[in-house]
């Protein structure tokens, strides 16, 4: 049986309301007081004798819970019981086989190793072994290439953005091939096309911008203050866009192109942006429209079709693709 966030948090405040030997017996009444003070909720008594059903259940935890009618309580027929020292099953030490054997398989070497160890660990204390050979055979293939740059500044980067404290790094300019030292207060990271970029509010910028992890180099923790961006402002910046590098002094806009019957199926199927909707001519192409910041990677992405994809509006936008149409 799956067992949802919420029911789980429940399932824990009852866990230790019936180990607590100073408070032997709970009632559903004390268990739902200990929800009010630990997790700010009020589960009805229904609710309640639910999760008990729920947790006595094979599936779940097989908890030994009893209700004790002389003292009008619950508690564990095993006094060593709890749901935090639960052995795997066989189906859930095959499920994590399955996991990391995908994690490795999407991931790579993107995939941190500590993360690898500590699996191998949990199923070493079973002494489940993982063979070589199905870590090695890929099953699902990914773009990524070996030896692309960046990913050696991953997990500090990570951590950067975990824990909140800025960083200071050499950023090199393709355009203007140089190097130039920049603050950072990073806020997280995103892919794109198989690429790493981190986001974060730039000191020199005062606004958030996108760096390429291929082009940070050397980056240090700063003892210093941490500034915090608006979570508004932060999700609308990562979202209102196709790709990472917003087009200056452009605000988010409705955006309008044409696709030809050739790809009119591809767009269909492979959205471009959440806000995407579609008008389908008879002729089998198709309107269709975005709500977006513009980006270079939109712009890119037009230009890839040709004459098979026309931009509508806005004007300034067409004026940019309609060479080649």
């Amino acid at each position: 049986m799956a067992i949802s966030r919420s029911a789980f948090k429940r399932y824990r405040v009852i866990d230790n309301l019936l180990r607590n030997i100073y408070r032997p017996y709970p009632t559903l009444l004390d268990i739902k007081r200990e929800c009010q003070d630990k997790l700010q909720i009020t589960p009805s008594l229904d609710t309640l004798e639910k999760d008990i059903k729920n947790m006595k259940q094979s599936d779940v935890y097989d908890a030994p819970i009893v209700f004790c009618r002389k003292n009008r309580g619950y508690y564990y027929s095993d006094p060593n019981y709890s749901i935090n020292s639960i052995p795997l099953t066989d189906s859930d030490i095959s499920s994590i086989k399955e996991a990391l054997d995908m994690i490795k398989n999407l991931g790579g070497n993107r995939v941190n190793e500590r993360f690898s160890d500590a699996i191998q660990k949990i199923l070493a204390a079973y002494k489940e072994d993982f063979p070589d050979s199905d870590i090695n055979r890929k099953i699902i293939l990914t773009d990524y290439v070996e030896g692309a740059k960046g990913y050696e500044n991953f997990d500090t980067l990570f951590k950067a953005c975990k824990n909140q404290y800025p960083v200071l790094f050499s950023h090199y300019s393709y355009n203007n091939r140089e190097f130039k030292a920049i603050i950072v207060h990073p806020i997280l990271l995103k892919e794109f096309q198989n690429r790493w970029y981190l986001v974060g509010y730039s000191e020199a910028h005062q606004s958030i911008r996108t760096f390429g992890l291929d082009r940070i180099y050397e980056p240090l923790h700063l003892k210093r203050k941490y500034i915090f961006s608006d979570n508004k402002e932060v999700e609308c910046y990562c979202n209102d866009i196709y790709g990472v590098y917003p087009i200056e002094n452009q605000p988010k806009q409705q955006i309008t192109f044409l696709t030809s019957i050739k790809i009119t199926n591809y767009f269909e199927a492979y959205p471009i942006h959440d806000s995407q909707k579609a008008e389908k001519n008879e002729s089998g192409s198709s309107f269709f429209t975005i709500d977006v910041v513009p980006s270079m990677e939109l712009i890119r992405l037009f230009r890839s079709y040709g004459k098979h994809l026309e931009v509508i509006n806005p004007q300034w936008l067409r004026d940019q693709t309609k060479t080649l149409l």
